[in-house]
C-alpha cells in the first residue's frame, strides 16, 4: 500500500478528513480513528511512536479536553458543586469528538510521508492545480523541517547565555517566547528571500507551459482504494445527515 499513487494518498487523506469533521458522534470517530490506525499500519507508519515524540503538548491537551468538558453544558450531569454543573455528559461526549479528530487529522496528516514532495507537486499538477500553487504547497510542507531546526538553534542559542526555561517563572516565560519568536520569524523570512531569489534566477514562470519527464500513472490497486474510500465516505455522511434529518 507504501506504493500507492500519491493522487491516491491524497484521496485517502481527504476522506479520512473530512468524516473526520462531519462526524459528531464519539463511537463514529472512534471507529474512524481505528480504521485510520490499520490504514497507517499497511502504510508502515508508527502512529504511536511519533505521537510519543509530541509528548510535552500532552498537558495542553489534557487542560483544553477539561475546559471543553466543563464549559460544555447539556446532557446529564455527571459532576456539580453548590448547584452549578461542573461537568456533564454531553461536555465529556464534545472532550471526546475533539480528541478523536485531532488524532484522526495527524494520523492522515502522516499518509503524506510515505511520497516524496516531488510525488506531490506531480500528483496536484495531475490534478489540474496549477503548478505555481502545487509549489507552494510543497515548499510550505519543506519549511517545516526547517523552522523545526531554526527553533533548536534558537532556544540553543538562549540557553547559551544563561537562559534556562525550566527555572523561568510561567508569568516570565511568555515574555520569554515573544522574545524567542522575533529571531525564529526573521530568520525563516530570510530563507523565504533567499529561496524566491533562487527561483527567480532559475526563470520560475517564464515559460506557461511546463513540461515533465515523468508522469502518474494509476495502478489497479489506486482504482481500487480510490472506489473503496470514496464510496465509503459517501454512504457514511448520507447515512449521518439521513439520522440527523430524522432527529430533527
Amino acid at each position: 500500500m507504501i506504493n500507492l499513487d500519491p493522487r491516491t494518498k491524497i484521496v485517502v487523506i481527504l476522506c479520512l478528513s473530512t468524516l473526520a469533521i462531519f462526524l459528531n458522534s464519539p463511537r463514529l470517530l472512534l471507529l474512524l480513528f481505528v480504521f485510520t490506525l490499520v490504514i497507517l499500519l499497511l502504510f508502515h507508519i508508527n502512529f504511536f511512536g511519533i505521537i510519543f515524540r509530541f509528548n510535552k503538548l500532552m498537558p495542553i491537551l489534557l487542560v483544553m479536553l477539561i475546559m471543553q468538558s466543563v464549559f460544555t453544558s447539556g446532557g446529564q450531569v455527571l459532576v456539580s458543586l453548590h448547584g452549578v454543573n461542573i461537568l456533564t455528559s454531553h461536555g465529556v461526549s464534545s472532550a471526546l469528538c475533539i480528541l478523536f479528530r485531532m488524532l484522526i487529522f495527524f494520523g492522515s496528516a502522516m499518509i503524506i510521508m510515505t511520497s516524496s514532495p516531488k510525488d506531490y507537486i506531480l500528483a496536484l499538477v495531475q490534478f489540474k492545480i496549477p503548478y505555481e500553487i502545487a509549489f507552494m504547497v510543497m515548499v510550505a510542507f519543506r519549511f517545516l523541517p526547517v523552522l523545526k531546526e531554526e527553533l533548536n538553534d534558537t532556544l540553543v542559542a538562549m540557553q547559551l547565555r544563561g537562559v534556562e526555561l525550566k527555572r523561568i517563572a510561567w508569568r516570565k516565560k511568555i515574555k520569554f517566547y515573544t522574545h524567542f519568536l522575533t529571531p525564529l520569524l526573521s530568520s525563516v523570512m530570510i530563507k523565504a528571500y533567499q529561496l524566491s531569489i533562487t527561483m527567480e534566477s532559475r526563470a520560475f514562470r517564464v515559460y506557461r507551459r511546463r513540461t515533465y519527464l515523468r508522469l502518474l500513472k494509476y495502478s489497479v490497486s489506486d482504482y481500487l482504494v480510490t472506489v473503496f474510500l470514496l464510496t465509503v465516505t459517501i454512504v457514511v455522511l448520507l447515512q449521518d445527515l439521513i439520522n440527523q434529518w430524522i432527529k430533527c
